[in-house]
């Protein structure tokens, strides 16, 4: 847009957002009645998109007896279109509100609108650490046009209705055209190291979809129910939220993609994830990290993770951290622990006592309670990990003993 025309259009929202300045007037006016509040959801990027529209339901749910309601505007580019259905049959929208919004700004009285969950003080960014999803009832439904729609392309595929599938989304360079020395390529993972972990569930009779909006390169598996999902022209918005609704349950590398699957209460399995802080304790999910080096090739125990929880590729670089991906096998260990999980396989008492040990290490941390809050209760860290790591929970004192 040229600098006049958005002169032009900067002119027009002022002129609107004054000429509503007196309408704040009638909205409290209406008090006694009616509460009226206006708010915004932040939906450029998908993950916070379904979060904080998943916490906006669950809001208007709680008011439904108490004379309130929120009306919204959508405030960002639109990252998903069939979010932004969904959030048009859910909630009030409508961008006409956003100029009581702005008009609330312009008076200094920011604290009377909405704000979307992510940019709320007490949020932790787009994580529910005060349990209110995890404990609502709230369901977020499809229609059945689009449901048709969705089975439809799986049928194509030979699916049958009712047979289980896994999706799987494994963030890579294409996710934001990133070069290696990208500070978001520490996320990055290699698809062929997921060839083994794909095989297993399509050898156990699943179907897999390989996921991404955005993705560097096809798998190089070839079975009649593996989708390359993330490859395909006639991937839409519409399958993306389908997929993530109705899957079995949901691999990631830590994606916003991956939120989808958990504001509709799938279980996730997160493998490669950094920093292991960021994990996501308020779902039913799995977590394993990437594993981390000292330059002297000594691996970093848990308490060294937490200590390290950094978000730029450079600081890992700089404090001489080296970054080294699960191997196809540890991949294929957690997904295996997910299915047993799944077909509530009980946990013998060794593996009980490691995943208190975990927890109990976890949230003594002085950073845990910045991230986290309420624990769901099938919220774990990779027990086969843990197996094979003894030495991940010791202290450095402890760990240079051993040496």
């Amino acid at each position: 847009m040229r600098r006049q025309d958005l002169f032009t259009v900067k002119t027009i929202h002022g002129v609107i957002t004054v000429l509503h300045v007196p309408l704040l007037l009638v909205v409290y006016a209406l008090r006694p009645f009616i509460k009226i509040k206006f708010g915004y959801l932040s939906t450029s990027r998908i993950g916070h998109f379904v979060h904080d529209l998943g916490y906006a339901i669950v809001e208007k749910n709680k008011n439904k007896n108490k004379n309130k309601i929120i009306l919204y505007y959508l405030q960002d580019v639109i990252s998903n279109e069939e979010l932004k259905i969904i959030a048009k049959r859910e909630l009030s929208i409508n961008q006409y509100y956003r100029y009581f919004v702005y008009a609330y700004i312009a008076l200094g009285l920011q604290s009377q609108i909405v704000s979307t969950h992510r940019h709320r003080k007490d949020a932790c960014g787009s994580r529910d650490v005060t349990g209110i999803m995890s404990s609502s009832t709230y369901d977020i439904s499809l229609l059945d046009k689009e449901n048709k729609i969705s089975e439809l392309y799986m049928r194509k595929h030979g699916w049958i209705k009712g047979e289980k599938f896994i999706c799987i989304n494994v963030r890579d360079s294409a996710f934001f055209d990133e070069s290696e020395v990208s500070r978001h390529a520490y996320r990055n993972s290699n698809i062929d190291d997921y060839e083994v972990v794909i095989s297993y569930l399509l050898n156990l009779g699943y179907w897999v979809v390989r996921m991404g909006k955005k993705v560097e390169r096809p798998s190089k598996i070839k079975h009649k129910k593996f989708i390359d999902y993330g490859m395909d022209v006639n991937r839409s918005d519409l399958l993306d939220v389908w997929f993530c609704k109705n899957c079995y349950f949901f691999i990631s590398t830590g994606t916003g993609l991956d939120s989808v699957a958990k504001v509709f209460k799938n279980p996730v399995l997160i493998v490669n994830l950094l920093p292991l802080m960021s994990m996501a304790s308020w779902v039913d999910s799995i977590t394993i990290p990437k594993r981390l080096f000292w330059g002297d090739g000594k691996e970093l125990t848990l308490l060294e993770h937490l200590d390290n929880s950094y978000t730029d590729t450079n600081q890992y670089k700089e404090k001489g951290i080296k970054v080294v991906d699960l191997t196809p096998d540890e991949i294929k260990s957690a997904a295996h622990e997910m299915i047993e999980r799944l077909n509530k396989i009980p946990l013998t008492d060794k593996q009980i006592q490691n995943q208190n040990k975990f927890w109990d290490i976890f949230e003594h941390h002085n950073l845990y309670s910045k991230l986290h809050g309420f624990r769901d209760k099938n919220a774990s860290f990779g027990l086969s990990f843990l197996n094979n790591n003894p030495d991940f929970y010791l202290n450095k004192q402890e760990y240079s003993s051993r040496l």
